[in-house]
Order: structure tokens, then C-alpha cells, then sequence
């Protein structure tokens, strides 16, 4: 598989954890509980799989244009890391909140609330950036030589941090799907 379409894989991933972040703001909104595994998992993941993994290889292939001219200040590349700052002060806001959440037994906190709607609606644009913006750059820009140098770059990454990443994002789909079947029957049994 080409690096490229790697990037773009493991955006996919991305993208469904950040709509379930909306789907558990939804429900906690609502006044169900959203089990403490979950949340953790969401957290976990994006440590484990956005900010170890994901960004890793993102930080290679941004290294890769800037050294083939690319300019740091250039968009889309300025834009992606000022987002990249976005992200990390969300993902830290999400993991304080969570810990509150556990601490106080469940209680909601707006905060918590507000922080998975945030990372629900930003991980859609920011990827877009990267999906229609910046991995079409790096297509035009990077040469054959410097696509296999990225390719390379990303197997030593997948090498040393993929099996922990994706077990992260195993376990937080396996504890969304989870969810998700006791918020439908909690519905159904409202309902009836």
C-alpha cells in the first residue's frame, strides 16, 4: 500500500472514533450514562493511536515536504499544525474531563460534554484539510524516491508503535459497539 493511501486509512479509523464522541455527548446530553470504559477507551485511543501513531507519521511526511522546499509557514502545512495544537489541548481537555467524570461517579460535567461535541465537529474539517489539502501536495511534491523514503518511515513507526495503536483503536470500538447496544435498549425500554 502507498504511503499516501496509509495516511488516508488512518484517517478513517480517526474519523469514526470522533463521531462517536458525538454519539456519547448526544447521550450524555440527554441524561444516560456513558459508561466510564468507554470514555477511557476514547482517550486511550487518541494518546495511543492519534498521538503516538497517527501524528508520528504525519510529523514524517511534513518533514519530508519541508525538506523537498515545502515552506513550515506555507498552507496547508501551517494550518495542519495549528490544528495539531487544537487536537492536543482537546484531547487533554477530554482526558481531565473524564477523570472528573470517574471521580465524581458518573455526574456530567458540561465540560465533558463540550469537549466530545469539539472533537466530534473537528476531526471531520481537519481531516478534510489533510485528505483534499495536504496529501495531494505531498503527491505532487514528493518524488518517487521521497514517497518509498515516507513508506519506509511509516513501517519503522507501524514497527515500533502499531501493535499498541491498534489495539487502542480495537478496544475503543469494541467498547463504543458495546455502548451503543446498551444506549438502544435503554431507548427501547423508554420507549415503551
Amino acid at each position: 500500500m502507498k504511503a499516501i493511501e496509509t495516511l488516508e486509512r488512518e484517517h478513517r479509523v480517526i474519523e469514526q472514533v470522533a463521531s462517536a464522541c458525538g454519539v456519547c455527548a448526544e447521550v450524555l446530553r440527554r441524561g444516560a450514562q456513558v459508561p466510564i470504559d468507554v470514555l477511557e477507551s476514547i482517550v486511550d485511543f487518541f494518546h495511543q493511536y492519534g498521538d503516538r501513531y497517527h501524528r508520528q507519521a504525519e510529523d514524517a511526511l511534513l518533514s519530508l515536504l519541508h525538506e523537498r522546499g515545502v515552506p513550515t509557514g506555507a498552507c496547508p502545512i501551517v494550518v495542519i499544525n495549528y490544528e495539531n495544537q487544537k487536537r492536543k489541548t482537546l484531547v487533554d481537555q477530554l482526558s481531565s474531563a473524564v477523570s472528573v467524570y470517574l471521580k465524581s461517579g458518573g455526574v456530567v460535567d458540561e465540560t465533558l460534554i463540550n469537549t466530545l461535541e469539539a472533537l466530534a465537529q473537528f476531526f471531520p474539517d481537519h481531516i478534510w484539510k489533510e485528505d483534499y489539502l495536504l496529501l495531494p501536495m505531498a503527491e505532487k511534491v514528493l518524488s518517487e524516491e521521497y514517497k518509498r523514503s515516507l513508506a519506509d518511515s511509516l513501517n519503522l513507526i507501524d514497527s515500533m508503535k502499531g501493535t499498541e495503536a491498534r489495539q487502542a483503536a480495537e478496544k475503543c470500538s469494541t467498547a463504543i459497539r458495546h455502548c451503543m447496544k446498551v444506549v438502544s435498549r435503554s431507548e427501547v425500554a423508554h420507549s415503551a
